[in-house]
């Protein structure tokens, strides 16, 4: 009898450690996605963004967030959960300056479908995550294959000025962020019942940041196929 109890409550501690992981991973991603926004409606509402996108400022916003996104994974061992913290919300506010460019380009109403839908979608592909009983690790190694697939062919297609299908490209893009997501919020179910204290921490804030950039990802396809249809329709 004793040896039960041991192993009920020790079953419910993880329970409750997974839990509490998850609540940290999302309470950060929709912090992120907050602060973005919030940042974006500053910028563009005060006209600071049109003084920021002269000179060198945009490359170097670039930077800062290629140098945070791909630093994300070498800072769990060597970084402090406070400093990954603070590496988390720069992220966000870069790219909220960033993402101040669709305020001019698409409208409100465009803007705002695309972020309810994009919510909508998300969610769906977190119960997929996290009810499926499919290991998706290989399913997402191919996600990723075909991510860096797709920004190779769009440089070059760049580079040498071919005629790119936007319409395809998003298309292609939505799906792979579609197969990305669902890993990774699999690979957060499985971190968060695996760790726990400060390592937990570091695993919540890490796919923190990789749930807000799947989740950006997805808004921006939409955005630009929904943005599309509206530009013919009128």
């Amino acid at each position: 009898m004793p040896q039960y109890n041991d192993y009920h409550y020790s079953n419910f501690s993880g329970v409750s450690d997974q839990r509490r992981g998850l609540l940290k991973t999302y309470t950060w991603m929709f912090f992120g996605l907050l602060l973005t926004a919030a940042t974006s409606y500053l910028m563009y509402t005060t006209g600071l963004y049109y003084s920021l996108i002269r000179g060198p400022i945009p490359l170097l916003l670039v930077l800062i967030q290629f140098g945070i996104a791909f630093g994300f994974s070498a800072a769990l061992n060597r970084a402090t959960s406070s400093t990954m913290k603070l590496l988390f919300v720069i992220f966000a506010i870069t790219m909220g300056i960033s993402l101040t460019s669709i305020g001019i380009v698409y409208s409100l109403g465009t803007i705002f479908v695309a972020f309810l839908v994009s919510a909508v979608y998300f969610a769906c592909l977190i119960f997929i995550g996290m009810t499926t009983k499919r290991d998706l690790s290989s399913f997402g190694t191919i996600c990723l294959g075909a991510l860096v697939a797709l920004i190779i062919t769009q440089a070059i297609l760049m580079l040498f000025r071919f005629n790119m299908n936007t319409r395809l490209i998003s298309i292609v893009g939505l799906l792979i962020f579609t197969g990305l997501t669902a890993w990774d919020v699999q690979r957060a179910n499985q971190l968060m019942s695996n760790t726990s204290g400060m390592t937990q921490e570091k695993f919540a804030i890490f796919m923190a940041l990789e749930l807000y950039l799947d989740f950006i990802n997805i808004f921006l396809y939409i955005l630009r196929l929904l943005g599309m249809s509206s530009s013919r329709n009128n």
